[in-house]
């Protein structure tokens, strides 16, 4: 930095603290405006592809639509893998691109060739439907329910609410969920029907015909003109049941549609409904516009709610099941308190250490820092979540470190009684070069944390980026607003003893060194290695739950197909969540997931056979639990002993990546009977393993179905075509829309459909054939039998495959059980089935390893920094040594705090490759400084530390001191970052002022003894 900016900042120095100051005022407008959430936003790029063949079996849908779906999807550029499911009618293709894959490309791409292949399906298959927004996480979800009310009006009610609501500014939709449409249904006597030369299809293209309004044209004359209009369209149920569908030309008799068929107004067959609390219920469900401050919204959502609330009955209950705002405002409202509490004891540290006067000048350097990091998270459109606060609590303590070293070089230059003005330019160009070194290595052992090719990376992307944003601005701070600060208000000191034990103790402690220098590198280096061997006995983990009151049960009965076993199943659980005092509330969705209410949950499909419950708890209700997980691990062990007829899983929200179950194996193969045979015995291994929990898998089991095996001959000699027999049986199985009735506005679905609820009924259909009219009985041209079939076909990357998976109790590491489970799976003969290991040992193995890679760049980086300061090729190398003295201080803190390895421990201790290497730069360039002025190496060492202990111990002990609310947050996604920083950094630094010096001393003795060896 030049020496005339410097001097010009302090003779302006009227308007370098105007600048501050409005720079201040800056930040606090954009901590205002800058939008709140609780979490990052995170781009899954994921693609759903769901495709309808009515009618079609398992395999003929996984044969001629999922399979062709699958290889085209694959040709997309950035495709990494596939999985798929193949069921009655229906295919689902979920494909995921790689993290570094141009997503919107990719997307228009995948609709281009699924439009190319649609010619290349059946004719029967609907036109393929491709969703690729699945990043929508719902910001308000409320339940309205009442046990006097049906669905129709609660809907109805709600759709009051969806009208006002959406017309807020900074909301972008509102849905309603589990409304429960209306429709015709015309249920056909199939005995009745038979009786006459009618078929089901004949049924539909009358109503359809009978059911239409065509422009009639205008009557013209001389003097107007008139538009000619008819009752085209049905325009009530008698009408529609008097739809005449056929006559006899003899006898003029008619036949009708209520001759063979019952007309009734009903609602659909819905196979997805919405309970709170046991009440039937419709969520109405809000999205918000991105980038806007939801806390702000949410004032104006929750006004306008308790307006319109005033005009609901009072039997219906509104229940807030999601409220994000609220959510949002608590959550970063409780990490700016740990800002500010780290604030509070960074200022007092600085003010024991400094001094009043001193300490208020360096002091100013936080909140300026911080204000200014907003206005830039403002610019960069960085929103405001736990990640970006907790990026500032980490760097909090660091904020300082310059603004230290700069104001303690000028208050020696003025103890020396320089005069003021000199001693401010002079101390700090004295000391810009080693802080813009330390600055520049601290931002660069987090740059490559920036280029984590994951969703993981993604999730945490800020935090790199905002510590090096707050880092830039503290350099600036120290080097403009410290010095002027300093001019106006600094004194020479006055003697002080603070602080002389612990100096002396080091003192004491570098001089024993000194003395026995090969004795104290080997016990460091034993350390080190005594360290890395504790390192083994830490648990990882990848990321850990979320810390919410929200917890969800998936629900899966053995009986697919079936939506009113699956309410049977609910209700059992819902009667033992009712006995739980933590439990505050429930909602259910019966027949697929609730709208999507954080922003990891697993994609779902709807399914009969499947239901999930969202529960609210309290567990400082009773104090009877310390965490969700031991409620979890309690809950569960309840629903495993009383519930019958499927399965019921607890979860808890994952953060960060989310992986399911935490461990997973899954066998491919083509054969289902032996990927079953080997899904078996994999799961009964599992079970054998003492710590494993909730053991499942993705096999269906076999379902009989009716199978109609056509006789081709037979139904040649009757003119019966397959599409006659499968066009037929669907309206008399599936339905068939045949048309719309519109009533007072409102549209509703005429469905048409067959009684067939036996095999005798449906043998006896008769089908009519499309070229001759005639009618044949369904049993004379094929023979309906009951037979086994798989219902869904599931695969992986274009695999038949089936997926493992089980929890793991509290307190145990599934890296542990699946490298149990793989060593006995290699005892196990499987054939004919590929084993692939896919759960949280994986993904450990997969970042941790990325995160490896990235620390060697690191490393490169801070090297080649070192290296322009120095001019040295081994000074850097002596600094870099506080690295693993570092590691020393981060696993034995890990350990003794009983925290696991997971993502974020690991990305704290790659953190500390730019942090530590601080004081060692600044104490390595004091020592040069010594020795240039002619003095020896061990005197160089002694006097370097003497002059730097004061910063070296300030700045550390600001770091730590500013970690401390974290650590005490009980954060389980930051803890163990956070310890593994302050431990790391405190055992650093302690080391540092004793092993840097030694190893100092002991190179430069040796190559200053080279030296003198070649001038000899």
């Amino acid at each position: 930095m030049g020496k005339g900016l410097i001097a010009g900042a302090i003779k302006e120095r009227k308007v370098t603290l105007f600048l501050a100051v409005l720079m201040m005022i800056a930040g606090f407008y954009s901590y205002y405006i800058t939008p709140k959430q609780e979490n990052p936003d995170i781009t899954p790029s994921i693609a759903i592809i769901t495709t309808v063949y009515p009618g079609a079996s398992p395999e003929e849908v996984e044969k001629l639509v999922t399979r062709k779906i699958e290889d085209e999807a694959a040709e997309l550029k950035g495709y990494d893998y596939s999985e798929s499911q193949s069921r009655n009618g229906l295919s689902i293709v979920v494909v995921r691109l790689t993290q570094d894959a141009k997503i919107e490309k990719s997307w228009t791409d995948l609709r281009q060739k699924m439009e190319d292949i649609q010619n290349e399906l059946p004719k029967e298959v609907h036109p393929i439907q491709i969703n690729t927004d699945l990043t929508d996480t719902a910001g308000i979800i409320i339940s309205m329910s009442g046990e006097n009310y049906s669905y129709e009006e609660l809907a109805a009610y709600a759709e009051i609410f969806k009208k006002e609501l959406s017309k807020i500014n900074g909301i972008s939709r509102f849905d309603i969920h589990g409304k429960q449409e209306k429709e015709i249904k015309i249920e056909v006597d199939i005995s009745q029907i038979n009786q006459y030369q009618l078929s089901l299809q004949d049924v539909v293209q009358v109503l359809q015909a009978q059911n239409i309004a065509i422009p009639l044209g205008q009557i013209k004359n001389d003097e107007a003109r008139f538009n000619v209009t008819t009752t085209g369209t049905f325009s009530s149920l008698k009408e529609i049941e008097n739809t005449i569908l056929t006559g006899s030309k003899n006898s003029g008799a008619v036949i009708r549609l209520k001759d063979i068929a019952k007309v009734t107004m009903d609602l659909e067959d819905s196979n997805y409904r919405i309970q709170q609390d046991g009440r039937n219920a419709v969520l109405l469900t809000g999205y918000f516009q991105e980038n806007k401050n939801i806390v702000i919204i949410g004032k104006s959502v929750e006004k306008k709610m308790n307006a319109l609330k005033a005009d609901l009955p009072q039997d219906i209950y509104f229940d807030q099941v999601l409220y994000q705002p609220k959510d949002v405002s608590q959550s970063v409202n409780n990490f700016v308190l740990n800002l500010i509490t780290g604030i509070l004891f960074v200022i007092i540290v600085v003010f024991v250490g400094m001094g009043f006067r001193n300490a208020v000048i360096v002091s100013t350097a936080i909140p300026l820092s911080i204000l200014s990091t907003f206005v830039m998270m403002e610019l960069l459109g960085i929103p405001i979540h736990q990640i970006s606060i907790t990026a500032l609590i980490i760097a909090l303590g660091m904020l300082v470190d310059n603004a230290i070293v700069v104001s303690d070089s000028i208050q020696v230059k003025i103890d020396q009684d320089v005069e003021r003005m000199q001693a401010c330019i002079e101390g700090v160009r004295e000391v810009a070069i080693p802080i813009l070194s330390s600055t520049l290595t601290t931002v660069a052992a987090f740059t490559p944390l920036l280029m984590l090719p994951s969703m993981a990376g993604e999730y945490i992307k800020s935090l790199p980026l905002i510590i090096m944003i707050s880092l830039s601005a503290s350099y600036l701070v120290a080097l403009l607003v410290t010095p002027t600060m300093a001019f106006l208000f600094f004194k020479k000191s006055t003697a002080s003893e603070k602080g002389y034990r612990i100096r002396s103790f080091f003192d004491h402690m570098l001089h024993l060194g000194m003395s026995k220098k090969k004795r104290t590198v080997f016990l460091a280096l034993s350390v080190f290695v005594m360290s890395l061997l504790l390192a083994t006995q830490l648990g990882l983990q990848f990321f850990p739950k979320a810390d919410t009151d929200i917890l969800y049960i998936d629900i899966r009965t053995e009986s697919s197909g079936n939506i009113h076993k699956t309410e049977v199943l609910v209700e059992q659980v819902a009667s033992i969540l009712k006995e739980q005092k933590e439990v505050v509330s429930y909602t259910a969705a019966i027949g697929d997931g609730l709208p999507k209410f954080y922003n990891t949950l697993p994609i779902y499909t709807q399914s009969q056979d499947f239901a999930q419950i969202m529960i609210k708890v309290d567990l400082k209700a009773e104090k009877r639990f310390k965490s969700n997980t031991t409620f979890v691990d309690y809950l569960q062990e309840i629903l495993n002993e009383e519930i019958s007829g499927g399965t019921a899983t607890v979860k808890q929200l994952e953060q960060g990546e989310p992986i399911g179950a935490p461990v997973r194996v899954r066998v491919a193969g083509e054969d289902m009977e032996k990927l079953e045979t080997a899904a078996r015995e994999v799961s009964h291994y599992l079970s054998s393993l003492p710590r494993t929990i909730n053991i499942d898998d993705d096999f269906a089991d076999k379902i009989y179905e009716f199978y109609v095996d056509i006789d081709t001959e037979k139904a040649s000699f009757f003119a019966v075509t397959k599409y006659d027999i499968q066009n037929e049986l669907n309206i008399a199985l599936m339905g068939r829309t045949a048309s719309v009735f519109r009533d007072e506005g409102n549209e509703y679905n005429i469905l048409l459909k067959g009684n067939a609820e036996s095999q005798e009924v449906l043998e006896n259909l008769k089908i009519k054939s499309s070229a001759t009219g005639s009618k044949v009985l369904l049993k004379e041209i094929a023979e309906v039998q009951l037979r086994p079939q798989i219902p869904n076909i599931k695969k992986y990357d274009r695999e038949k495959s089936v997926t493992i998976y089980s929890d793991v109790k509290p307190g145990f590491s599934s890296v542990d059980i699946q490298r149990q489970l793989q060593k006995g799976l290699e005892e196990l003969e499987l054939e004919d089935v590929q084993v692939v290991f896919d759960g949280e040992r994986e993904k450990i193995q997969e970042h941790f390893g990325s995160i490896g890679t990235f620390a060697i760049f690191a490393l490169l980086l801070v090297y080649g920094i070192l290296l322009i300061q120095f001019n040295s090729f081994i000074q850097p190398l002596v600094i870099l040594l506080t690295i693993p003295l570092s590691v020393i201080g981060s696993i034995v803190g890990l350990f003794l705090l009983r925290q696991p390895l997971s993502f974020t421990g690991l990305l704290g201790m790659v953190s500390l490759l730019g942090i530590v290497v601080n004081n060692a730069i600044v104490l390595l360039d004091f020592i040069n400084e010594e020795r240039n002025q002619g003095k020896g190496i061990t005197e160089a060492c002694l006097e370097a530390v003497n002059k730097r202990f004061r910063p070296i111990m300030l700045s550390t002990t600001t770091t730590v001191i500013g970690l401390t609310p974290l650590v005490l947050s009980g954060s389980e996604l930051f803890r163990p970052m956070s310890i593994a920083l302050m431990c790391g950094l405190m055992v650093s630094t302690l080391l540092t002022l004793v092993v840097i010096p030694i190893v100092y001393s002991m190179v430069e003795a040796k190559i200053d003894k080279i030296k003198h060896k070649q001038l000899s």
